[in-house]
C-alpha cells in the first residue's frame, strides 16, 4: 500500500510535465512565502538537485497550503493505496486500480 503524490513539475526542461513521488519517500515539507504566492516544497533524499526541492503546490494563500499539508500528514499515517493529485486549483484523491 502506498500513496503517490502527483503534481505538475515546472522548470526549464519540465514545463507542464506531471511527476509522482511516493509519500513515504518525502522526508520533509516546507512552506515558503514569496511576494504574491506561497509554495509547498517536498524534500526527498533521492532528489538529484538537493538544493532545489520539488515544488508540489503553489497557492495565493498560505492557509490553502496548510490544508494540503495537513491532508498529506494524515495520509502518511494511514495505510491506503491511492494517488493524491495536486493541480493548480484543486486536490483529488484517486483510488489506484
Amino acid at each position: 500500500m502506498s500513496v503517490l503524490v502527483k503534481f505538475r513539475h515546472s522548470g526549464v526542461f519540465h514545463r507542464g510535465d506531471s511527476l509522482s513521488i511516493d509519500l513515504d519517500k518525502i522526508s520533509e515539507f516546507r512552506i515558503t512565502r514569496q511576494r504574491n504566492t506561497c509554495e509547498l516544497l517536498a524534500i526527498t533524499p533521492e532528489n538529484h538537485q538537493p538544493d532545489r526541492p520539488y515544488s508540489i503546490a503553489t497557492r495565493d494563500r498560505e492557509y490553502q497550503l496548510q490544508e494540503i499539508l495537513t491532508d498529506l500528514k494524515r495520509l502518511q499515517k494511514e495505510n491506503r493505496d491511492l494517488i493524491y493529485e495536486i493541480t493548480d486549483t484543486e486536490v483529488h484523491r484517486i483510488k489506484k486500480v
